[in-house]
């Protein structure tokens, strides 16, 4: 009985040729290709038994016009923000999207990626870029968004995350501010959250500043946050600001100091990643990210994969940063 090949690998190896080449033959593109490669090409096909996905050979022939996307939290409005700007650009391109969410759970996301055996945006919980294999084994386009994975197997839209929080840190420090409080979710989750870390640690080594770390879960009580910044030494002294990494935090960093009576920017300072519309949030300084602009980016990368275009490896999409009284 013949050997039943499952992926573009096992055709390539058995070919000798390289996965990509078969990838063209499956698709129809014979481009470039030299009679004597397809004919054993075709042969291996037809000798193992082989069978494609035709989901995705359907998907790459733009015949299905649905795209997976899948967001770390949907609850999150930058997350939400993220799929409207990603929207934008694929219904003008006659794409719909199913929208998947992980709910900042490695276990469900890859259920979902599992159930998306198509073209692919994903805001990854994950660093490791092995935890996605799956998606690599699946021989389908897939664009990264917000955060990075290691190595770097697909294009990647992102922030500068360590420059500007680099940035901002210097803005503070140049406002007299002598130790930073870093308040976050576990740092060592996503790539997002290290390189913010690290721009306020290479500011704090140019200006000589104290930094403490505060990891908090997102639904930690007013108490517990309040306890835990309590913790650091001399902290309302007027020249400690806490930076919350993402405004989510910022949210509830707000409604602690509200709760507590601390006064701001008297006792504390405060900054933030992340930026909302919302009334109080300007009268935070702060990075203002564009998720808008990082769904477009990505799906615009992601047309263009569908194309057979090459695209940059990482994508930098600008912020800026706000000043405002909290500093």
């Amino acid at each position: 009985m013949a050997k039943q090949y499952t992926t573009i690998n096992d055709i390539a190896h058995a070919a000798g040729v390289s996965k990509t080449t078969v990838s063209r033959y499956l698709n129809g593109h014979f481009e470039r290709m030299s009679e004597q490669t397809r004919q054993k090409i075709a042969q291996i096909i037809e000798e193992t038994g082989y069978q494609a996905n035709s989901q995705a050979q359907a998907l790459s022939h733009r015949q299905s016009h649905l795209i997976g996307m899948v967001v770390a939290d949907i609850e999150n409005i930058f997350s939400s923000l993220l799929f409207k700007g990603a929207d934008q650009v694929l219904a003008a391109a006659d794409y719909s999207i199913m929208l998947m969410n992980a709910n900042n759970s490695a276990t469900l996301e890859r259920r979902q990626l599992e159930r998306l055996i198509k073209l692919r945006i994903l805001q990854p919980s994950l660093l490791n870029a092995d935890a996605y294999q799956l998606l690599a084994d699946a021989q389908v386009p897939t664009t990264i968004v917000d955060r990075k994975v290691t190595p770097a197997k697909w294009p990647q839209v992102v922030t500068d995350n360590q420059g500007y929080s680099k940035l901002l840190v210097d803005y503070a420090a140049r406002q007299g501010f002598q130790q930073v409080v870093v308040l976050s979710e576990a740092i060592n989750a996503n790539s997002a959250r290290l390189e913010r870390l690290a721009g306020v640690q290479a500011a704090a080594k140019e200006h000589d500043l104290t930094v403490h770390q505060v990891e908090i879960a997102h639904d930690e009580p007013t108490g517990s946050i309040y306890a835990k910044l309590a913790q650091v030494p001399d902290w309302l002294n007027g020249r400690t600001v806490i930076y919350a990494f993402k405004g989510t935090l910022l949210t509830r960093l707000m409604e602690t100091l509200a709760e507590f009576n601390v006064q701001i920017p008297k006792e504390i300072g405060v900054m933030a990643f992340d930026d909302w519309d919302w009334d109080w949030a300007k009268l935070i300084t702060t990075i203002q990210q564009d998720p808008q602009q990082l769904g477009q980016v990505a799906a615009k990368n992601l047309l263009a994969l569908l194309d057979h275009q090459e695209v940059p490896a990482t994508t930098l999409v600008d912020s800026q940063i706000m000043v405002r009284k909290s500093l």
